[in-house]
């Protein structure tokens, strides 16, 4: 039997080589970890026409170019999405204004609007309105409060739409318990409206434009001539990024306003074709629909909100009225538009 002699530099090489491949191993990602230098955010998302943003910076890149793997977190409308976001098990939530929010921050959780995400402006089409029934206003003159009277309306409760009608009928000298309120989901409500079980109601897209092509509707009141400038929805920040790691605050913020940029080029065959693929719409429908108004810098209607906590505290579902400090963190719009540039895009993307 032949001995093979030790080599030394044989040996060597094997260790350096062992050594190297151990290091290496130590560098890479746990399973499931982003890579070194990114950041993992759990972001609610709808599949709505105002969340294009979201969706539009998700397919173009605009969040990876920031080094983020934003895991868009599908959501309804009916779920308490206040408490996730409190508790950090979410970083970012985007959706219509919720009092629940406000009365969170009153106690003391650390939740603020940091963006526009939808709000009511002039312009050649209109997002959401108060449709009526063609027979109720032949045989009505609405200018009458007395005719509004006993009048049947579906809305959600205790929410945005009930604002803007109770903001409707004030003006005209009326109260909410001058109508006949009908509380029913959105669907069901167009359907209620064609068969007379209402009169008017609360309508936006991408319902509005399928309603009135159906002939059972027609406007009455956009929503934009209630309550000129109103704040519809916001994104909101939790303690994540409020307080742990405002950079990647920051960084997210620059992608979403380049998602709203974009999304303000108004109907490209590219952001129709992104949007349509998201909320599930047909492309002819996403065309035609009224597109929300959102601003490129990112800024909300300060007193827009104020107005809507006013309401709030009126209907006893907030006790006061919370100052801007409170709600509103301008420092991330601030500076993604200084890292954007000051170019913006128009804010009504319905009309082109």
């Amino acid at each position: 039997m032949t001995r093979r002699r030790f080599q030394p530099g044989r040996f060597l090489l094997l260790l350096l080589t062992f050594a190297t491949l151990a290091a290496a191993a130590a560098r890479l990602p746990a399973a499931g970890e982003p890579p070194p230098g990114r950041v993992r955010l759990r972001v609610l998302y709808g599949r709505y026409l105002t969340f294009a943003p979201l969706a539009i910076a998700s397919a173009e890149g605009f969040f990876d170019a920031q080094g983020l793997d934003v895991e868009l977190v599908h959501t309804t409308g009916s779920v308490d999405t206040t408490p996730l976001l409190i508790r950090g098990e979410i970083d970012v939530s985007a959706g219509m204004l919720r009092i629940s929010d406000f009365n969170a921050i009153a106690r003391g959780a650390t939740l603020r609007l940091v963006a526009d995400k939808g709000h009511y402006e002039d312009g050649p089409c209109v997002s959401a309105a108060f449709l009526i029934r063609p027979a109720f206003l032949k045989t009505k003159n609405l200018e009458s409060p007395e005719n509004l009277r006993g009048a049947r309306v579906a809305v959600t409760p205790l929410g945005f739409s009930e604002y803007v009608l109770e903001t409707l009928v004030n003006s005209k000298g009326l109260a909410l318990s001058d109508l006949n309120l009908v509380h029913l989901q959105t669907p069901l409500m167009t359907t209620a409206l064609v068969d007379g079980s209402l009169d008017f109601l609360h309508v936006p897209e991408p319902y509005l434009t399928p309603t009135l092509r159906s002939g059972s509707a027609v406007v009455w009141k956009p929503v934009r001539e209630i309550v000129p400038g109103g704040q519809l929805a916001a994104v909101i920040y939790g303690p994540n990024l409020l307080v742990k790691n405002r950079e990647t605050g920051r960084r997210f913020m620059v992608a979403y306003l380049q998602g709203v940029r974009q999304y303000n080029l108004g109907k490209t065959p590219r952001n129709v074709e992104i949007i349509s693929r998201e909320t599930r719409l047909e492309p002819g429908l996403v065309r035609d629909a009224c597109w929300e108004s959102i601003r490129p810098d990112g800024k909300i209607n300060v007193e827009s909100v104020l107005d809507y906590q006013r309401w709030a505290v009126r209907r006893q579902l907030l006790d006061a009225v919370l100052p801007p400090e409170r709600f509103w963190d301008p420092f991330f719009v601030d500076e993604a538009g200084r890292l954007l540039g000051a170019k913006s895009s128009a804010t009504t993307p319905g009309t082109r």
